[in-house]
């Protein structure tokens, strides 16, 4: 195990030199190698390493923030990260990069380089996302919540796994601060919006009690269900695609909560590509659709077909219980819908933003958007638990 320094292009080459594995990987000597650094997010460094036989992604947690450096935080999330590819990896196998290698004491994983994938939010923003990638997303969820979760193991192992990963607390304080309660908040300096144009909104999100009461039970459901494992922090940006090949990326935030709650992310952040590009909106009906009836499809297909299971459900079977398999899949609706109520407006209003709004033709139609995404996001927290299909979801939407 390494001693913690942050890495630069040269230095990683020097430090993937020692690694038997991942010289054969690349080919070569170090001196061949190239290291080409591609941060993109908030948080981390990563370097794309390239070799005569082979590439890697490296991807390296700063003690700060990346794009703040005042802004300190701890180490330990690319640890995190590469915990939640081994948990998952044996239910989702492809759809998450292969990880290569972990340096506990570098904080550095060396993983799958998708070098012929793209980031999915880009896709979508130009064009080019192929239709029925949500079905893969939706697989995804299924097979890895089912797979983390009391029905597909004994409950000494849903608690080894919650006790490692719920002291994920830095990345996990970010999501109850950034989604759950900041943008609901007067006083908080990370909020941004369009003025004066959606002022009168964001003063009614932040002044109605009654919506505040429904954000909180939706941080109840968020702080006290440990359904399954999460990926935690699932939106387009987080999946890179090449054709049927969706891959998902960036676990950091993993956590266990409410099955809904990934679902919710992801599909919040299809919304607001419609809003912004509404030549998308039937397409985008259309996935959201998908999404849903992926993840219930994957997740009822391990559910009743597998030869593991846990301590919760084990007295009956789903063909013999069709009421039990209703109020399951409600509740996970009821989540999803709430959740992606919050995730609506913190992308709007709170820290965070993407890129999907300035794909919009003009400022008019990006405020448009906006105010849709905020309307809508309302609506969502405070109709959640009456949202009984997806149909219904889809309408309010």
């Amino acid at each position: 195990m390494s001693a913690y320094r942050p890495l630069t292009a040269s230095t990683l080459i020097d430090h993937l030199s020692t690694l038997t594995p991942l010289k054969a990987r690349l080919g070569g000597n170090a001196a061949d190698w190239t290291a080409r650094e591609v941060s993109d997010g908030n948080l981390n460094t990563v370097f794309i390493v390239s070799g005569p036989m082979g590439s890697v992604c490296c991807k390296q947690s700063l003690p700060y923030v990346r794009v703040d450096p005042a802004w300190a935080m701890p180490l330990e999330r690319t640890l995190f990260e590469a915990r939640w590819m081994q948990a998952v990896s044996p239910a989702v196998g492809h759809q998450i990069p292969a990880l290569y290698h972990l340096d506990e004491g570098l904080f550095l994983i060396v993983m799958e380089n998708l070098a012929t994938h793209s980031v999915l939010r880009n896709a979508l923003i130009t064009g080019v996302a192929p239709a029925g990638f949500a079905a893969r997303i939706g697989e995804f969820i299924g097979h890895a919540s089912h797979a983390t979760s009391w029905r597909a193991l004994a409950f000494e192992d849903v608690y080894a796994l919650r006790d490692l990963f719920s002291r994920n607390l830095a990345l996990t304080r970010i999501t109850v601060d950034l989604v759950l309660t900041d943008p609901y908040r007067s006083d908080c300096p990370r909020n941004r919006w369009i003025s004066p144009e959606l002022d009168d909104l964001v003063a009614g999100l932040q002044e109605d009690s009654a919506l505040h009461s429904a954000v909180e039970r939706l941080q109840e459901r968020f702080l006290t269900s440990s359904q399954a494992l999460l990926h935690g922090d699932l939106h387009t940006g987080s999946v890179m695609i090449s054709g049927d090949d969706v891959r998902i990326i960036d676990g950091e935030f993993a956590l266990y909560g409410p099955i809904g709650f990934d679902l919710g992310m992801f599909l919040a952040n299809l919304v607001i590509n419609a809003y912004a590009q509404p030549e998308h909106e039937d397409w985008m009906r259309d996935e959201i659709t998908l999404l849903w009836s992926s993840f219930r499809g994957a997740y009822l297909e391990r559910w009743e077909s597998s030869a593991q299971h846990g301590d919760m459900g084990s007295l009956t079977r789903p063909a013999n219980c069709a009421a039990e398999r209703t109020r399951f899949f409600q509740q996970i609706l009821h989540d999803c819908a709430g959740f992606a109520g919050l995730e609506l407006i913190r992308r709007t209003i709170g820290f965070a933003q993407i890129a999907d709004y300035e794909a919009g033709q003009d400022r008019a139609g990006e405020i448009e958007a906006r105010r849709r995404a905020l309307i809508t996001g309302r609506s969502l927290i405070q109709k959640a638990f009456q949202i009984d299909t997806i149909d219904a979801l889809v309408d309010l939407i």
